[in-house]
């Protein structure tokens, strides 16, 4: 359908369906509506208008069609192997690695590396499954060199309570690529609600998740192999620690320090 035969209201939920279909695909209908900046009954108007019979069938035609986006996994499992796999691996994880470095957008990284290093406001790090165990680097290295930063993992509803501690100003950081979990999405958006301070690293925009009055860096994930590249998401975490620590150079040396002395009289080292 055209879309000089849609009402201006319609427009808007149209143009946000073009360019971030994920917050159709993972939304409500009063989700849709306030991203759109528009109400719910004109949400349901334009798939009636579209020849869907309400919201849900849109919802429905719009998760297959972002199915089909992202099924990469699959389509690359299937590809026949590349005839050189280390020059070719080499080749696309120093390509990731640059790209990730030049797309960074100057004003966000410092505007996160301000808020990452603020020891008043505690980090929650919301990684999805395929990013979690870079999750789990990135909060040991930041709660080494500047502490208060907690690991969302486990169950939904292990997530739900350790998010009990949050307090508006603190910050959610999520990490993801481009498939999704229904669970992160919801997760993030009740840690924003709460007064969390979104920060989204992604492999992938645009991005269902918030990032209003937020932040979003990216990465490069090429692969040859069926899965998605880390390494760019590696480097843009190691970035961030890396800006953290020559911000709080005097107190993360005094902590490694601290952290090595246990270490070593407690003869964690001694065989």
């Amino acid at each position: 359908m055209a879309t000089a035969s849609l009402s201006p209201a319609q427009r808007r939920v149209a143009d946000l369906l073009t360019h971030d279909p994920q917050a159709l695909a993972f939304g409500t209908v009063a989700s849709v509506a306030e991203r759109a900046g528009t109400s719910a009954p004109t949400v349901v108007r334009l798939a009636n208008a579209l020849g869907f019979d309400g919201f849900a069938e849109l919802r429905d035609a719009a998760r297959v069609e972002l199915t089909e986006r992202i099924r990469t996994d699959a389509l690359r499992v299937t590809a026949p192997p590349p005839s050189e796999p280390l020059d070719a691996l080499i080749t696309v994880e120093q390509a990731n690695v640059a790209e990730t470095i030049s797309q960074v957008d100057e004003r966000a990284l410092t505007a996160v590396v301000d808020l990452l290093s603020e020891r008043s406001r505690r980090i929650f790090v919301l990684p999805s499954t395929q990013t979690d165990g870079v999750a789990r680097r990135f909060v040991d290295q930041l709660d080494i060199v500047r502490g208060r930063a907690l690991l969302l993992s486990g169950t939904e509803f292990r997530v739900a309570s350790t998010l009990r501690a949050l307090r508006p100003g603190d910050v959610i950081l999520s990490m993801d690529i481009p498939r999704h979990e229904a669970a992160l999405v919801r997760t993030q958006a009740q840690a924003v609600d709460a007064g969390g301070v979104p920060v989204v690293l992604s492999g992938d925009v645009p991005v269902s998740l918030h990032t209003v009055d937020g932040h979003l860096l990216t990465f490069a994930r090429e692969s040859v192999g069926p899965f998605d590249s880390l390494v760019g998401l590696t480097v843009l975490c190691t970035l961030l620690v890396n800006a953290v620590v020559e911000r709080r150079r005097e107190d993360a040396g005094r902590r490694v320090l601290e952290l090595e002395r246990t270490w070593i009289d407690g003869g964690l080292f001694q065989i």
